[in-house]
């Protein structure tokens, strides 16, 4: 009977003497090995022991006894091998991913910026250039919105075709060419035609690139991730208010704003595509080179991978086109998640968010208090962003929902103190000697929607299932889209019907229902993976 060999490999030394010594003299008979030895480790999953050779020592008997049913972790035991796995995913790769869609982001917060500071070039009887009539001025300061309710419905069907990272590398493009073609235009038609189709591409690459920083991310470090793409927002609009202060023209600043684009179009350029996107596709050796790409070679992975992947063969994977996605969209778990996000997401445009930034530099000017309007504009837009800045540092610690409710509830006696101050205006009070008070309330309440609206962004993505986030987040996309249209059309009538005080409690009473509706019906999603999340809220509505 000839004798079985077995090799095996150490880190430490080529031959272990215990085992070796061991070896030799078991039969073949003795045992059947069921998966071989890996890293210096025994790791068999069965060791079935029949008969030992005489000689063999009961020293060894013990050893091999050891090893009859274990299972040995993939990782190595740290104190055994210094080469042991990382326990914890590298931070790199997803960063940049984020840096990258973040520029996109820049250009997206550029249009809703770049009405603040030129509607009053635009308007300007005196201007040599184009001159826009009242009605006009009301399209333009909410048609591209419009455009984006368009551009929501398009992209949803690219998502899930196409995936974020492509659907992102054609629309960039686009996005360049409307900016030059806006500030070449030579028409008031032209330019509001431009404006749609801007808005069209932006309503393409906004739930494109917040759902590819969403997916990629850990969940440890998902929330600091998106909040720094919803900074990025606010930096594109700091970066129009600041270009506007100089009086450089709306033309130049149209210049400015395609040049933006080459940033995160040459960054995609070295990024996978998103790795649940691929996991619906069936492309899963392509997902786990992604994760690997993201997490790190050394980080184990696979954990993560299995877990996307029975969510997705639980939602259907080889059903994931688009009409499909919308018939998973109506199971109840979804179906109430996507119905409480498109509530939020339509009120948030009325919390006075899209007025205060669409017409920062005309509200400041009816204040007729000794301050420079554009530099006010200018600070209130970098508040804002000061605002997203601290939503990153305490998102993940903190929690979602007390963001939400304290910093709208606090949004209520901002704008409760702004119209407060345009009723007093209009009587026979004098009020001159406040003028601080509205530029004070606009950068108070653009600090705090900044701490806490971002938690209405991220919780888009995170209470949907990876199968119909896709199509999930456009539907809400075109419903945000809608209400930004409707919130900057209807200032102007709404404000000329009840005044500006009138307009501006309204918008509060909106903040007071968003904090309201926050704290009683959305769940608490910190330090949860996509996956468990939508796995508990599936889970509670099948206890109800």
């Amino acid at each position: 009977m000839g004798k079985y060999n077995i090799h095996l490999t150490s880190s430490t030394s080529p031959e272990d003497p215990v085992l070796t010594s061991s070896i030799k003299g078991i039969d073949n008979d003795a045992f059947t090995e069921q998966e071989t030895h890996q890293n210096g480790h025994c790791n068999a999953t069965s060791l079935q022991m029949k008969s030992l050779a005489e000689h063999t020592t009961q020293k060894d008997v013990e050893v091999f006894r050891s090893c009859e049913g274990a299972q040995i972790p993939r990782k190595s035991d740290p104190q055994l091998d210094q080469a042991h796995a990382e326990t914890k995913p590298r931070l790199i790769n997803q960063v940049a991913a984020a840096m990258v869609m973040a520029f996109v982001h820049v250009g997206i917060g550029a249009v809703y910026g770049y009405t603040g500071v030129t509607l009053p070039e635009l308007t300007d009887p005196s201007s040599d250039d184009l001159i826009l009539g009242p009605y006009e001025v009301a399209f333009f300061a909410s048609l591209s919105d419009l455009g984006g309710a368009f551009g929501s419905i398009v992209g949803g069907l690219m998502l899930v075709r196409l995936g974020q990272r492509t659907t992102s590398l054609l629309a960039l493009p686009m996005s360049g060419a409307c900016w030059l073609a806006m500030a070449f235009a030579h028409s008031q038609t032209f330019l509001l035609a431009m404006w749609f189709f801007l808005g069209f591409v932006s309503g393409l690459l906004s739930p494109a690139a917040s759902m590819y920083v969403l997916e990629v991310s850990h969940k440890d470090i998902r929330g600091f991730l998106f909040g720094i793409v919803t900074t990025a927002r606010r930096i594109g609009i700091i970066f129009v208010f600041g270009i506007g202060s100089l009086r450089v023209g709306w033309r130049t600043i149209g210049f400015a704003c395609s040049a933006v684009v080459a940033i995160p179009l040459t960054g995609l350029l070295f990024l996978p595509h998103s790795p649940r996107w691929l996991v619906t596709r069936g492309r899963f050796e392509e997902a786990k080179d992604s994760l690997s790409f993201f997490r790190g070679n050394s980080y184990d992975s696979s954990s993560e991978l299995a877990s996307i992947t029975e969510q997705v063969d639980r939602t259907q994977r080889r059903k994931s086109g688009f009409s499909n996605q919308v018939r998973m969209i109506m199971e109840p778990s979804t179906r109430k998640a996507l119905a409480l996000m498109i509530l939020l997401s339509l009120l948030s445009p009325f919390s006075g968010i899209v007025v205060v930034i669409g017409y920062a530099v005309p509200i400041l000017q009816m204040n007729k208090a000794n301050i420079d309007e554009y530099m006010g504009a200018l600070l209130t837009s970098v508040v804002f962003a000061v605002g997203t800045v601290i939503h990153i540092c305490i998102v993940d610690r903190i929690g979602r929902k007390p963001l939400l409710v304290t910093s709208f509830l606090f949004s209520t006696l901002c704008m409760g103190c702004l119209g407060g101050y345009f009723y007093l205006q209009t009587t026979v009070v004098d009020v001159s000697a406040y003028g601080w008070v509205p530029v004070a309330s606009m950068v108070l309440f653009l600090f705090s929607v900044g701490i806490g609206q971002p938690v209405i962004n991220i919780m888009q993505g995170e209470l949907l299932p990876t199968s119909v986030r896709p199509t999930g987040i456009s539907l809400i996309q075109i419903f945000m889209y809608l209400g930004s249209f409707a919130s900057a059309f209807t200032y102007p009538l709404i404000s000329s019907a009840v005044g500006e005080y009138g307009a501006f409690w309204l918008y509060g009473g909106v903040c007071l229902t968003i904090a309201t509706i926050g704290g009683v019906c959305l769940p608490e999603t910190r330090g949860r993976s996509l996956e468990e999340i939508t796995k508990g809220a599936s889970s509670h509505n099948t206890q109800d």
